[in-house]
């Protein structure tokens, strides 16, 4: 079987910098685009990243790399300081060798959505704000897209931003809600199930002992446990942004269920909640009518982790891609 069109959509970040790699050893996905958007870092500097990373994975050249927006829809500050200076640790990487794209990530996004009409799969790790102007500017992508799957939200689990919110949709509530009630076939894939599939210190030794090609990786994934250490104590890191390219390929990584996700967008304490009402008790509600109309569109929402081991598949995929 070819592969299949993708675009990953990211703000790198370690664990956006490591997906990237993930989706490229799979093998399964034939990437159209590699976009940036603002989040971990600044969209300067997430772009320049994006730039970095593509070289450095040996697609320089080959996918183009998009600069997003600068601005979120809500137009609010959505850098973080979790992945250290330069949103890959300290790490600075060589730019690329190919001229910058003059094309955004929202007219790639449109543009490629037209040419793999029904076949174009969207993975975004990182707020939704490139995939929101996208939908913007075309709302018939929402229609052509074969499927979005995107790293954000916490259903039924309290969130690492705030109590109530994941940082992704924290960063954007008003792109997140925006795209999950376009119409557009989405699966959410947030911390119900990502902090159920974790990179230890056994794994790193894996990667250290892997030698050439596997270094970087080794730093970025040394860097990200340290500050899952140094912000949570936890000897382990969880999978975020990886977990969204494995379900965009398989979903048995983890428990779907069909639901409606409403974000919350306004108030300090409840901004970049996603309130999750599962499809099949929708009708034993009393939903004033502005949410009720909002239960016409579902998508699929991971609750928790599933049957295939995803912590192990990622660990092995790594191994056979390593930097160049």
């Amino acid at each position: 079987m070819a592969p299949a069109p993708i675009v990953l959509d990211s703000d790198p970040g370690l664990d956006d910098a490591v997906a990237l790699q993930y989706l490229l050893g799979t093998g399964l996905w034939d990437l159209k685009a590699y976009t940036a958007v603002g989040g971990n870092a600044p969209v300067e500097q997430a772009f320049r990243n994006a730039r970095g990373l593509a070289r450095a994975f040996g697609i320089d050249g080959d996918v183009p790399v998009h600069r997003g927006g600068g601005r979120t829809v809500g137009r609010v500050v959505s850098d973080s300081d979790f992945h250290g200076p330069t949103g890959l640790g300290e790490e600075v990487l060589p730019d690329s060798t190919a001229p910058e794209q003059s094309e955004s990530a929202a007219s790639a996004l449109i543009r490629l959505s037209h040419r793999y009409e029904g076949e174009l799969t969207v993975v975004a790790t990182g707020p939704l704000t490139n995939v929101a102007t996208a939908l913007l500017q075309d709302p018939g992508l929402a229609h052509r897209v074969r499927r979005l799957v995107f790293m954000g939200g916490a259903a039924q689990v309290p969130g690492n931003c705030t109590p109530l919110a994941e940082f992704n949709v924290w960063a954007d509530p008003d792109a997140a809600d925006l795209v999950v009630s376009s119409g557009i076939p989405y699966t959410m894939v947030g911390l119900d199930a990502t902090h159920g599939w974790r990179f230890t210190h056994e794994d790193l030794v894996r990667l250290d002992a892997a030698g050439p090609g596997q270094e970087m990786t080794a730093r970025f994934m040394r860097t990200y446990l340290r500050a899952y250490k140094t912000n949570h104590g936890d000897g382990s890191c969880p999978l975020h942004d990886p977990l969204a390219v494995g379900v965009a390929a398989d979903e048995s990584f983890v428990a779907t269920e069909t639901g409606t996700v409403i974000v919350q967008c306004d108030g300090d304490l409840g901004r970049g909640q996603t309130v999750y009402l599962p499809q099949d008790k929708a009708e034993g509600y009393a939903y004033p009518p502005h949410v009720l109309a909002r239960t016409q569109h579902t998508g699929r929402v991971a609750l928790a982790t599933g049957p295939r081991d995803f912590s192990a598949h990622f660990t092995e995929t790594l191994l056979r891609r390593p930097s160049v």
